[in-house]
């Protein structure tokens, strides 16, 4: 990783204003406050002047300018090599922990940000949690400290690049492949294609992100600078210094919403009060692999207004739409991640990595089901794959209905509850094939069937087979037709246990109530005539 040369942003302006004002309290200066104030924009002076006067009451400290971090200066055990990085919220640095006599990344708490305890807290309290995390796929914590003002957590130093690092040398690649991604990462996923390697790199940061996320941690800056590659090839994930396991809403100094916009899901980008959860993770983690599949970001703009608004009104792209070579797996799995609405994400990160792991190995993936099942061979035959706890409609129509409707059988408030297709499968069914509670058409499968061949629990048709059956040719508990099968039949034919009487043939023993209703039943189903004749008739016969 190099240092970052930008020009200075106004959290490092602010940052050293505090430092400046530290310095001269300390040597009893007390005229200095408005020239300081005076440095800064008009939005941002109540801010700093609240520093200021946290400084003077005594309530804060700050470390001073004049003893600033650099290379070769010492904080506690650590010596400074020399910048890695800066955000928001921190400053990391690369540095030799002199004891143990290892590299590691030192990350430091912005001057700003020490003054106000909740950050300080927040700062040690999530350091604490992650440093409780033993995972190979996370970057561990080595120790948690305050030295001189300066308010540090050592991490493992991972000697390789970043994902951001990866993406930016894959730029330059036509058509990017899995030897590609092999080559700039060591990792080694066999001969498969660009998304396929990229997905079996990151299904293990998704897991380890949803560990954290069951310890109650909400990473809320995931993003592809903060997944670095060891150089085995292995990927971790990076910088937690934002997690949170409350639903404040994070605000560096000046004020700016802590993470970055590119990647921020839209609940963070309109600073709603309501908690931020585990799913905006996963927001940004579809955008960090939309990202890499695509080759840019989702939501580009000129500054960071224009991003957060375009966030915000903006349906998410989807990645066909820009790379039409991805398959539908993986784009069904991108649309399911940065999907607007919390609620129609991946619930946990652990899904979103089981997904991940299904288009490594060529599967299908939930994602995919989700939207309207896929084709799969499965020893040598195709199979049709859908979920059946979510509403399916075939993108194809025929006559205006499409030819396959499913609806689950026990849907959410709000859903559709009739599926009305060629293929209908729903709690009410329609359609040439119908299987449902009550399933009406040419073939139909339910508890109450109606068709030129039906099976239920009550059936009506041609040829109906059921608990209760009424048709030309029907089988069931209770049957009535032109030929019925049942413990209870009527018809021109009839056979069963109990009861069964046949016009002009000989009928096993049979009760003259039950005879009667049959007489009664078939007239008003339409079958058959009959009425008071029939009756009479079955009762000759019985005699």
């Amino acid at each position: 990783m190099q240092p970052q040369t930008t020009p200075q942003s106004l959290d490092d302006l602010l940052d050293q204003l505090v430092a400046e004002f530290s310095d001269r309290l300390s040597r009893g200066e007390r005229d200095h406050e408005a020239a300081l104030l005076a440095r800064v924009p008009e939005e941002h002076r109540d801010a700093l002047q609240r520093c200021f006067r946290m400084l003077q009451t005594g309530i804060a400290s700050a470390p001073r300018a004049s003893a600033p971090l650099g290379p070769g200066s010492r904080l506690d055990q650590f010596e400074i090599v020399r910048e890695l990085g800066r955000g928001g919220m921190a400053i990391v640095y690369l540095a030799k922990q002199v004891d143990l006599r290892r590299p590691v990344a030192l990350k430091v708490l912005r001057p700003g940000l020490a003054l106000e305890g909740r950050h300080v807290d927040r700062f040690r309290r999530e350091a604490l949690a992650i440093a409780r995390l033993q995972h190979p796929h996370i970057v561990q914590v080595h120790a948690v400290g305050e030295a001189q003002g300066w308010h540090y957590l050592a991490m493992e130093y991972v000697e390789g690049r970043s994902l951001a690092d990866v993406y930016a040398e894959l730029a330059h690649c036509k058509a990017p492949t899995g030897a590609d991604l092999e080559r700039l990462t060591g990792f080694r996923a066999g001969d498969v294609s660009f998304e396929r390697a990229l997905c079996a790199l990151l299904a293990p940061v998704a897991r380890a992100l949803g560990v954290a996320h069951d310890l109650g941690l909400v990473h809320r800056d995931v993003k592809p600078s903060n997944i670095l590659i060891h150089k085995d090839g292995r990927a971790v994930i990076a910088d937690f210094g934002l997690a949170k396991g409350d639903g404040d809403p994070g605000l560096s100094l000046s004020g700016e919403p802590l993470g970055t916009p590119y990647y921020m899901s839209p609940e963070q980008a309109t600073l709603i009060a309501e908690p931020i959860d585990r799913r905006s993770d996963v927001y940004s983690f579809g955008v960090t692999l939309f990202e890499g599949l695509t080759g840019r970001r989702p939501y580009e703009g000129a500054n960071f207004v224009q991003v957060l608004e375009r966030l915000r009104v903006e349906p998410p792209p989807r990645v066909r739409s820009l790379a039409p070579h991805c398959s539908r797996e993986v784009d069904a799995v991108v649309a399911q991640a940065m999907a607007k609405a919390p609620a129609d994400r991946y619930p946990t990160a652990l899904e979103l990595a089981v997904d991940l792991g299904a288009v490594a190995d060529g599967q299908t993936t939930r994602a995919r089901m989700r939207e309207g099942g896929a084709w799969r061979r499965a020893k040598g035959v195709y199979v049709f794959v859908v979920d059946l706890g979510r509403e399916y409609r075939s993108p194809g129509t025929f006559l205006g209905l499409p030819w396959v409707h499913i609806v689950p059988f026990e849907p959410a408030p709000g859903a559709p509850r009739l599926a009305k297709g060629w293929f209908a499968v729903g709690p009410r069914a329609l359609g040439a094939v119908a299987f449902g509670n009550l399933a009406v058409g040419v073939f139909s499968f339910g508890g109450l069937a109606a068709g030129l061949v039906s099976f239920g629990g009550l059936a009506v048709g041609a040829l109906a087979a059921g608990g209760v059956a009424a048709g030309l040719l029907c089988f069931g508990g209770v049957s009535a037709g032109h030929t019925a099968v049942g413990g209870y039949s009527a018809g021109y034919y009839a056979f069963g246990g109990g009861v069964a009487a046949k016009h002009g043939i000989d009928a096993t023993r049979s009760d003259p109530a039950a005879l009667e209703w049959f007489g009664r039943l078939e007239p008003a189903l339409g079958l058959m005539p009959g009425g008071d004749a029939l009756v009479e008739r079955l009762r000759a016969a019985d005699r």
